[in-house]
């Protein structure tokens, strides 16, 4: 597991960390103010006759979402309206394709089993692309992440995203942190004679911050564009520890397995690259970083 994780070097991370900061400032969620309006996408006739005929019956897809992880999805203060960059994608995908969408707030441990029991049509939630997950569903990729470390304000523990021997560490369950990069320090602490971290498992990201805040566990290990939103919004209790990790695979939209659904999607996503308009929902919710240049088809790397 330790051959996967990459980092940028402490040096670095000042630049991430701040970067990220900057361009997450006053987005990502209700309490930031609504982010300008979204492009509109008309109907492709072409990628619309790849779409399976139950689904273009339906007129609809049905996207599982779990909506607390801001700047992807979360709920707005209407506490109906869930608002980020995925529903935003999905609704970009689903005007390209002539469907309508309609979004299932799903727990994140619930996406992946929710496609097998066909109780929605794709899953859209930060979701990372991996050899594992491929088994049983597939992937139509569109953004590439990295995971920091989310601590009580001045760092008491003197924690960092790659050193948390000893420490109690909030993961969100079934997240590759959960599954990759926390276990991946087990040996590293093994070696120094240390004992290993031990995960603390939620059921979402609120939850896990609510247990750091109330020093339940000493850090909460995310995706870097959710950790820092949080940070921003709440920097007299939260902040931000690297070094960066680059997450081996990038992420998509999880499908069920061998559906044609999928390649639908996929080009689709490909249209939005290609005419701008991923581009500019990226800008809309700051989220510029983690931006690709192709939609792939199953594209873990590991």
């Amino acid at each position: 597991m330790g051959m996967q994780k990459k980092s940028v070097g402490r040096t670095g991370l000042t630049a991430v960390i701040g970067g990220l900061a900057l361009a997450l400032t006053g987005c990502g969620g209700a309490s930031s103010g609504a982010p300008a309006a979204s492009p509109s996408v008309a109907t492709d006739a072409r990628l619309a006759a790849l779409v399976p005929d139950d689904i273009r019956q339906a007129g609809k897809m049905r996207v599982a979402t779990d909506p607390t992880y801001a700047p992807f999805e979360s709920m707005d203060t209407d506490g109906k309206t869930i608002v980020g960059l995925d529903p935003d994608l999905a609704t970009a995908v689903g005007d390209l394709l002539g469907l309508k969408v309609e979004f299932v707030p799903t727990s994140f441990d619930a996406l992946i089993p929710s496609l097998a029991a066909n109780k929605v049509d794709l899953a859209m939630s930060s979701i990372g692309d991996t050899k594992e997950r491929e088994k049983t569903v597939d992937f139509a990729t569109y953004y590439w992440n990295g995971t920091l470390l989310l601590v009580g304000k001045g760092n008491p523990k003197a924690l960092a995203a790659d050193q948390t021997c000893g420490a109690r560490i909030g993961v969100i369950r079934g997240s590759l942190q959960q599954t990759t990069f926390l276990p991946g320090q087990e040996s590293a602490c093994t070696s120094a004679n240390k004992p290993a971290p031990t995960a603390e498992v939620y059921q979402n990201a609120p939850q896990a911050e609510l247990a750091l805040q109330s020093d339940r566990i000493d850090g909460v290990m995310l995706d870097a564009p959710p950790l820092v939103d949080v940070s921003k919004k709440n920097p007299e209790k939260f902040e931000a520890v690297g070094p960066l990790l680059k997450n081996p695979n990038p992420g998509g939209v999880a499908l069920p397995k061998d559906s044609k659904l999928t390649a639908a999607v996929n080009a689709a996503i490909n249209e939005l690259i290609r005419n701008g308009t991923y581009g500019s929902l990226l800008s809309k919710w700051n989220l510029d970083a983690i931006k690709i240049d192709k939609s792939e088809i199953n594209g873990a790397r590991s």
